[in-house]
């Protein structure tokens, strides 16, 4: 099998990056650059097809985990829990593979903006409650039990819009 040479030329200020990236693959420094090629290009060809890197915080904010995934934001919402205990909001978008994601944060507790003299007497304002998921479904069909009533609306009515995202007037 015939191997293509080539040469790349590194200049003295990313010498010490190229030969620490060499060190660590060993004496296979080739596949480390195809990788880096591989990688570069299909945030390209995302960028070009319009999405973009979107990157949430899920969990606790004392254990909070970053993820990432392509998409286009197509709609928020704020408001909330179906039992009225919090204060809510979410940010929607539809995936690259055609999925939809909700980044759904848990704000506060709903008391607190309804009832502000007693969180003062209490104290309970300094607690931090605030949550997020990041709930991923094929159809928002499937976020149904997942998300507040008044949010899986929006999301039938974004879905609605998605699929004819042009009214053609006869005017």
């Amino acid at each position: 099998m015939y191997m293509a040479t080539k040469t790349i030329y590194v200049s003295e200020q990313d010498s010490p990056v190229f030969e620490e990236a060499r060190t660590v693959a060993g004496e296979n420094l080739s596949s480390i650059i195809v990788r880096a090629l591989r990688e570069f290009l299909a945030r390209q060809r995302q960028k070009e097809s319009g999405f973009k890197e979107i990157a949430v915080r899920t969990g606790s904010r004392s254990s909070a985990r970053e993820q990432c995934f392509y998409g286009t934001k197509i709609g928020d919402w704020r408001g909330f829990s179906d039992d009225r205990q919090w204060w809510m909001q979410a940010h929607i978008y539809t995936t690259q593979k055609n999925n939809w994601a909700v980044y759904l944060i848990q704000v506060c507790q709903a008391s607190l903006l309804t009832d502000k003299e007693r969180w003062r007497e209490s104290g309970d304002y300094l607690l931090d409650s605030r949550r997020s998921d990041l709930l991923v479904a094929a159809k928002p069909e499937e976020l149904k039990d997942k998300v507040p009533a008044d949010l899986f609306r929006l999301l039938q009515d974004l879905a609605a819009h998605t699929e004819h995202p042009i009214t053609y007037l006869d005017i």
